[in-house]
């Protein structure tokens, strides 16, 4: 789980450096901490559904993360 954790991680910051290339993502954001954030938001959505949360429990809770990030 950790490698697939890191490789998830990987992508994420390849991604958000896309996204400031094409002027997506403000230079004043640290890439590699929001990186780590995202990556926990997700790594805390895995735990909840591992835990039993159901689908509709899962939703509410990912758009709430996505009003924080501002989307």
């Amino acid at each position: 789980m950790t490698e697939v954790r890191k490789q998830n991680e990987v992508a994420i910051k390849e991604r958000l450096l896309v996204a400031r290339k094409a002027g997506e993502l403000s230079k004043a954001i640290n890439v590699d901490d929001y990186t780590r954030y995202l990556s926990l938001l997700l790594a805390g959505l895995s735990i909840q559904a591992a835990n039993g949360s159901s689908k509709a429990e899962l939703k509410r809770t990912a758009q709430m993360a996505l009003q924080h990030l501002g989307y």
